[in-house]
């Protein structure tokens, strides 16, 4: 039976096109052990090939239905070909992070196929150092990143061993359960219909109406206009960057700022010594949308996206590090504040219709003729703090790769996992030339923070 996407789910897929795909994807490399079988990677591709049946969101498809381009619909595929799906593939010698980082960045501008579900795996051998890589992507409207780490994990080992591992589509014993929502009771009290709009006013104030000597709310269409938000085309660019957690935590800890809080800051020094270079700096600030996760007890284990946006200023038109990170922690605690004075009910609501203009302009394909309405998206989110298996080889790394959206040509996503900070940064190739600097410059902005 064909079931309805949510308003948000199918933005995702009515607002995409050929130039602007709309898939997230997670890069994840493996460190072979010193003894292995030589078809290793060959069973490791026969395995993907031959699991079922398979559990949601991997089974679902397009449904044709009444006004599905208006509301789009899915419905289960009883017949998918695995074989389309799993892809095993080769890197050029000499097999280094350029060459992974080419091939997945050719991989990432190619849009799904919709007659299909949607999403496809790449098994990529050949790289240096004894390791592999498995690159998945999966559209936005079945998962959000959070719910991408789940999946993109769960079906690893704790310790290296044989059968320790299935493929991530595979339905799991524990689905049902998962799926099973918790007793009404432990639910929190709907709110009244009446009250929605009173509601709405109140959340909606600190945007429209600013007290003076207070740090603002931001809110959409307040970021310069910048080169990060010319045309987007089809061709992608992706960079990865690996930090260490201990490093940033102790930077937030001196600065007494949260681990977001120095990643922003990380970033905007990145991206203004990276404009800077080409003299293109806005004058005023860059604005980061950052997205942030609403998914909470009672939502289902197969919801797809529970995800709202704050506006974060992030500083890049003062000189000194420090400043930068003390902007960025006053802007987004305004913002946390106030989204968290909500309801827990009524936050996906207010985050909607905040985002509506931002998501309208996007949808029409006017974001490079307007002003934007951030400049960039950054985003962080939480992965496993222990090492995970494929069999015996350990997953070395695991690099998000997002969305570049017509008008706003550039994601940096990072995922925390076993002590590291994975960075991925996605971006339009036409559009963001030498993305790859973004990245060296984050390492060197982490120094800068140490040393401040």
């Amino acid at each position: 039976m064909a079931r309805r996407l949510s308003m948000l789910d199918g933005t995702f897929l009515n607002i995409e096109t050929r130039d602007a795909p709309m898939h997230v994807a997670g890069l994840q490399v493996f460190q072979l052990p010193p003894k292995v079988p030589r078809d290793f990677i060959k069973r490791v591709v026969h395995t993907l090939r031959a699991a079922g049946p398979l559990a949601r969101p991997f089974n679902l498809k397009l449904a044709d239905v009444p006004l599905g381009r208006v509301a789009p619909a899915m419905i289960e595929d009883r017949n998918i070909d695995l074989d389309y799906h799993v892809r095993h593939s080769a890197l050029p010698d000499p097999g280094g992070e350029r060459e992974l980082g080419e091939l997945v960045s050719h991989l990432h501008g190619q849009i799904l196929d919709r007659s299909r579900p949607l999403w496809t795996c790449h098994v990529i051998e050949g790289l240096q150092g004894r390791r592999f890589a498995l690159y998945v992507k999966i559209h936005h409207a079945l998962v959000d990143g959070q719910r991408a780490m789940k999946l993109f994990t769960r079906c690893l080992g704790s310790a290296p061993g044989e059968g320790n591992w299935q493929a991530f589509w595979a339905e799991r014993e524990d689905a049902g359960r998962e799926r099973t929502a918790r007793p009404a009771a432990a639910r929190p009290h709907a709110i009244p219909t009446l009250e929605w709009p009173r509601l709405m006013a109140r959340a909606l104030k600190p945007l429209l109406r600013r007290e003076a000597g207070s740090e603002p709310v931001r809110r959409p269409f307040e970021a310069p206009r910048s080169v990060l938000n010319g045309r987007v085309t089809a061709a992608r660019r992706v960079a990865t960057q690996r930090l260490e957690l201990a490093r940033i935590k102790a930077v937030g800890k001196k600065h007494r700022a949260s681990v977001n809080d120095v990643f922003l800051a990380l970033c905007s020094t990145a991206l203004r010594r990276h404009l800077q270079e080409s003299g293109a700096l806005p004058s005023d600030s860059l604005i980061a949308g950052v997205p942030v996760s609403l998914r909470d007890e009672h939502s289902p284990a197969d919801a797809g996206n529970a995800v709202g946006f704050l506006w974060a200023r992030l500083g890049t038109d003062l000189d000194e590090p420090r400043a930068r990170l003390r902007a960025i922690q006053a802007s987004m605690q305004a913002s946390k504040q106030h989204l968290q004075s909500l309801p827990a009910q009524a936050r996906m609501a207010f985050t909607t219709l905040a985002m509506s203009p931002a998501i309208a302009v996007l949808a029409s394909g006017l974001g490079p003729r307007l002003r934007p309405p951030m400049n960039v998206v950054i985003s962080n989110v939480p992965g496993p703090g222990e090492p995970l298996y494929l069999g015996g080889a350990r997953l070395e790394g695991m690099y998000p790769v997002s969305i570049p959206f017509q008008g706003l040509g550039l994601n940096i996503t990072c995922v925390s996992y076993a002590g590291q900070f994975a960075v991925g940064i996605t971006g339009s190739r036409d559009t963001l030339p030498h993305l790859q600097r973004i990245a060296v410059y984050l390492g060197e902005a982490l120094d800068e923070l140490e040393a401040d």
